[in-house]
Order: structure tokens, then sequence, then C-alpha cells
């Protein structure tokens, strides 16, 4: 479920915005949701394997039409002007090179097609009911690896069509099932399963490797191509899954299977393990396996270590056992000499290079990236000596970086793309100032501090508390594409965040300790980091102050709501106010049953937990004035948890107010909802704040 009491976004490298003098700082103005919705996303940089151009994707968005658009650019790694790749009528995604550098794959129209590298020759490869993503090559560049959705019943893709007509065209609507996770984030389930699938370039009939598999590949909502690979030789491929029957809305059992490319009988290769394992990666020379693991049986929140899997005698080995960091990503150099490693560490997330000498791992990676980088996406030449990433900052949206890469050691870094350059040279945008202060456990937490853009020395300025999600969910000093630290501060507030007890990125400990402690030390951490952040920045005005947080961090809302009246104002977004109800209602029982010790019906998880940290217990307290925002399709935090709280506080004559969302599930993401959502949030701080 952290995926999604997380409201933290994608994780990128911070690029610095030179502002010059005062005088330049105070021509620019504030930014507005016209500035924000105008602001090109880039994303999926794919570096060609001779390492001289970068094909990447920009979205945009059109608010008056209320939708989204991407397109794919191509640019030098060396810089210069991108141009649209490969045509104004061709809407590419997902596009990734050919082992030789000569094709692209990518997927159009929901079906996957290739197309020469000088953008000549689109030709469509599949044409199946249940569409096509995610494509990655063969190492020979002769087949392509893809995900189609279909009924596990069905063997060919004329039972699908034939299934999917008699379902719309039928009357009745009822869902009907005999097991849980029937809906699961913002759907209902239809019956179909994610399949793997291969094609040749010929464009033959696809060849479905896991024919009548009642589970998805990857395992939803969120899992991507990363989930699936091909071995050096071509011959097999590993995939991740969760087949697990009817335990799938409690267990967090996800496996790591491998299948000849030509069909067969799949060997699960992490059996026994009965934690989350996924994302398989094989070593150059083919003789062993890297993947991700979490040990703890229903803890999604667990370190995700780095194993490694010997193919000749099937053992399984942990690298970096001392390294109190989470592999999230991995990769190899073309010798296989190294290991380079994505972790989280202190709110920036930071690319780590694992070293083998005399046949042996190094004990711990080295850092690669600098101390003050968020970095993301990377992408490798084909040699290793070239490499690309993305790159962002709470004060700047992301854009493509290069550098030449020697082992652990970058060099030449530049940026390669400068798709928001103009409109960031009209508006006055902060930079997160970091601080550090001693947190409930007498230990060391980390916060974050941004001036408003109105901001003028003597001065006073009301602040928002902002809290993350999760709750093993840390802010990042990144541009979130929806809680927009820039947005919140342009209304002329003072915004901190903080990472509190629970939050990955300062070691395991730190995360397990939320667990079982909802409203504990990660209550007290947010009220110290906040007593810190006043200390030390007299512009801000305590005496107008306001707290808003999503998911866990509207858990936390509520919570704050019955236990201070220290904030004139909250705002509550797809917050958990009743942790009973929650635990019934949710679709991804193993969360609340790991983080409370157990289902309500447990009496020691009942005492200790369901009627010691849940907020509507302290209903009669709550008096802080509080907008309340839920979406309708929200199935991770049900909607039932905001009408609830917007309920107790409509009886007790609490100023308060409800918005619903009818078409948006957790996350508000459709362009006139947002541009509603920033509206409400900002004015509701500025009648109770200002």
């Amino acid at each position: 479920m952290l995926s999604m009491l997380r409201s933290a976004g994608t994780v990128m490298i911070a690029a610095s915005t030179v502002i010059g003098s005062d005088i330049q700082a105070q021509s620019k103005r504030p930014m507005t949701f016209e500035d924000f919705a105008a602001v090109r996303i880039v994303g999926g940089p794919q570096i060609s394997p001779d390492g001289k151009s970068v094909i990447y994707t920009v979205r945009t968005t059109d608010v008056e039409g209320n939708k989204r658009k991407t397109e794919s650019f191509i640019v030098s790694s060396s810089g210069g002007e991108p141009k649209r790749f490969p045509s104004a009528d061709i809407s590419m995604g997902e596009a990734t090179w050919s082992p030789d550098g000569l094709k692209i794959a990518y997927t159009a129209g929901g079906q996957l097609w290739v197309i020469d590298a000088n953008g000549s020759n689109p030709r469509q490869l599949t044409s199946l009911h249940g569409g096509a993503s995610g494509p990655i090559w063969s190492p020979k560049g002769d087949k392509i690896a893809f995900v189609s959705a279909g009924y596990p019943e069905c063997e060919t893709d004329e039972c699908n069509v034939a299934k999917a007509k008699q379902i719309a065209e039928s009357q009745v609507k009822a869902i009907v099932t005999d097991r849980l996770l029937y809906r699961h984030w913002n759907a209902y389930g239809d019956g179909t399963k994610s399949h793997l699938y291969v094609v040749g370039l010929d464009g033959g009939a696809p060849k479905n490797l896991t024919p009548k598999a009642n589970f998805h590949v990857p395992p939803p909502p969120f899992g991507g191509s990363e989930a699936y690979r091909f071995s050096p030789d071509g011959a097999e491929i590993s995939y991740t899954a969760k087949d697990v029957g009817r335990e799938e809305a409690w267990s967090t059992d996800i496996d790591v299977y491998i299948v000849p490319v030509s069909g067969g009988a799949a060997t699960n290769i992490t059996k026994g393990y009965k934690g989350s394992d996924y994302n398989a990666v094989y070593s150059p020379d083919g003789k062993s396996i890297l993947f991700g693991s979490q040990e703890r049986a229903g803890f999604e929140s667990d370190q995700h270590r780095l194993m490694i899997y010997d193919r000749g005698s099937k053992t399984i080995t942990q690298l970096v056992k001392g390294w109190d960091r989470d592999a999230y990503s991995y990769s190899y150099s073309p010798d296989g000499n190294i290991i380079y490693i994505g972790t989280v560490e202190a709110s920036r997330n930071r690319l780590y290079a694992l070293t083998k000498a005399n046949g042996k791992w190094a004990d711990r990676p080295v850092l690669v990236t600098g101390d003050k980088m968020n970095s993301s996406s990377f992408s490798f030449s084909a040699d290793g000596k070239k490499v690309i990433w993305l790159a962002d900052g709470v004060h700047t949206p992301g854009e493509i970086y290069s550098a030449d890469l020697n082992g652990a050691a970058l060099s030449n870094v530049a940026a390669i793309t400068k798709e928001n350059a103009g409109l960031l040279s009209q508006l006055q945008l902060n930079k997160a100032e970091e601080f550090w202060f001693k947190g409930a456990a007498a230990d060391s937490v980390q916060g974050f501090v941004i001036k408003p853009p109105q901001f003028k020395e003597g001065e006073k300025f009301p602040v928002l508390l902002v809290i993350h999600g999760g709750p093993q969910v840390p802010f990042l000093d990144s541009w979130h594409q929806r809680w927009n630290f820039a947005m919140f501060a342009a209304g002329g507030f003072g915004v901190v965040f903080i990472n509190p007890t629970g939050s990955p990125g300062y070691g395991q400990k730190f995360v397990d300790q939320v667990t079982k402690d909802w409203g504990g030390a990660a209550y007290q951490d947010l009220m110290l980091g906040l007593d810190a952040a006043l200390a030390n920045n007299p512009w801000m005005d305590s005496t107008r102050m306001g707290a808003a947080g999503g998911s866990y961090g509207g858990y936390m809302v509520n919570w704050i709501n019955g236990n201070t009246n220290r904030f004139k104002a909250l705002v509550n977004h797809a917050g958990v106010f009743n942790l009973e109800n929650m635990y019934g209602a949710t679709e991804e029982v193993w969360f609340t049953e790991y983080e409370f010790g157990g289902p309500y019906w447990n009496k020691s998880a009942m005492d200790g937990q369901y009627r010691r940290w849940s907020p509507h217990l302290y209903a009669g307290s709550m008096r802080t004035p509080t907008l309340v925002i839920h979406g309708e399709l929200d199935y991770r935090v049900p909607l039932t948890e905001g009408l609830s709280a917007f309920t107790v506080l409509q009886r007790q004559n609490v100023d308060s107010k409800l918005i619903i969302f009818p078409d948006e599930g957790h996350w508000v993401t459709k362009p006139q909802n947002q541009r509603l959502w920033y509206g409400e949030f900002t004015g509701w701080f500025a009648k109770h704040l200002k």
C-alpha cells in the first residue's frame, strides 16, 4: 500500500537556476497555475548504443482541452538543438534503441512498432486486442519482448475479442468475486491479466510466454519493462510475477522467474523467499542474475537488498550487506566489473558504483553523483563511457544531463536540454534550504525551508507545513508534478517540509520506527522540525501557520487536528481517518496488517494500534478549520475516509469544506481538476492565514 499512501514523485537530480542580481530577482514573478501547466515535462531519456544521440519525451498540458500530449525528440548527447522525432504526425511512446542502434522500438496507438533510427520506415508489429507496452530488445536485435492484456482462459486473440465483446454487450454490470483485490488502485479488475510476449521483427504472430497464467507480468499497478530481461545469449528471459492465488491481497510474495524464449515451463529462482523479489538483470557473461529482494513477508518498506543468483550453482548471495541503503535500481558495466546502484539518501536519489576486484565484490559502493544532486533515469552507452540522466530540483523542472563516465568518476557534466529555460527566466523560484535538527529519538532529522517568491527582509510571512505520504516515502528536493512546493510558496507562504521517522534514505532502522507508531515519533519529529525552522527563520510568522498532507500525510493532518491547536488551517487530501474502517475497505491488505500488527479482530493489534493511533478517536477535539479533498476512484484510501472526516467537522460546526473528484483516484491528475485543486488549496490558506 505504500505504493500509494505515498504521494511522492519520481526522484530526479537537482540542476541549479542561477539568479543573478537582486534587481533581476525582483523583476521575476511568482508562478501561477498557468505557468505550472506550461512546464514541459521531460522524461524517458535513452542514449543510443554509440553514445552519440539521445531520444526523449516531452509531455505538455492543454488545460482548456483537459488533456496532455507526449511527443518524442532526439538530440546530440553533447547538446544542440533537439529535433521532433520522427515527425509531427507520429506520437511515439516507450522508445528504445535496438542493440546495433539502427532501429527504435516504440508504442503508438496501443500497439508495438519499430522504425529506422533515421526516422523512416515505421512498421507495426502487433495488432493485439489487449494492446502492447513495455518493449525491450533481445541482445541480437531479432526479437522484442513486451506485455499485453488478455483473458487467462483464452489461447487466441480471437477468443479475447469475443469475450470482451460479450462483456461489453451485457446489460448486467455487476462485480462478482470470491476473492480479495477485486479492485486495485483506481479500477476494478476486468478479468484480464497482463502476459509476457515476444515477437520477431518480421511481424509474425507474437508468442505468449506466460499462457493461461492467472497473474500479471509485471505486478500492477506500477510495474513496467524493468520487470523482464533477456539473457545475454537471447535464449532465456526473466520476469517478475506474483503467483499466490487468493492470498494476493495480503501477501507481498513476489518472485523472479526464468523461461525459455522458445516457450515452455517457467522456473521460480526465488522460491522460498517470502518477501518481494523483483527486476532481474543478467550479468554480461550470463553467469549470474542480479535482483532486488525484501526479506520480511508482508512488509513493503523493508530494505531493498541487492542479491546475486549464480546460474551454475543455483545459489543466492546478498551483496553489500553492511550498506544500510536501498538498491532501488542496478545495472552492470559492459565488462561486468561494476554494478551501478540507484538509491535514495537524505532526500536525494544518488548513483553509486560497486566494484569487483580479483573476482570479489567490494563491501561498499562508492558515490558517483555529487553530494547535492538528485539523479534518476540513467542510461548508458554500449561501451559504458557515456551516461545521461534526468536532473531537477524544487526550484527547477527536469532536464537531461550528460557526462563522460570512467568507472565511478563523472567528467564533462553538462545539460543537453533546456526545454524550460524561457519559462524559468520569468519566474521567481527559490531553492529548498536544508536544515537538520534533533528528532524524537535524539537522532538527526532532515528538513527544508522554501522562502516565498515575495520574500523581503524584515517582513513576516505565513507558514505551511507540508507532510509526505507513505509513511515510508521521503520528500525529495525535486519538481513534484502534483504536490509542487514552488506552487505552494507562490501564494506568499513560507514552506516547510520534513522527512520524519519512517522516511527512507536514512537507514532501515529509521524506516522501521514508524510501523506500529503512526502518531508517535513521526508526529513529534514534525513538530520539532517546525520549531527548528521557526527558530532559524525569523521571517516566519508562528501565529499564522497551516499544515497539509496527502494519504499518510492526510492521516497526520487528521491526527494534528485532534492533538494540537497550533495551526489555524489544515488541508487533508485522501487522508486516513478511521483505522478499523480503513482495514476493511483498502485493497492492499498486507499494508494495514503489517503496519498495525494484524487485523483489527486481533486483540493485541486492536488494543495497541487501532484503538491507539486512529484519528477518529480524537474527533471531539477537532476544532481547526479543514479543507477535505478526496477522489471517488481512490481505492487505496477509500472515499469514506474523507467523508467521515468532513462529517465530524460539520457536525461540530468547525469551518470546513469538502471537495470530491468523481473522476480521480488517489492522485488528482486531470489538468482542470488540478487547477481547481490548487485554487482551493491556496484559497483556503489565504482565507485563514492572511
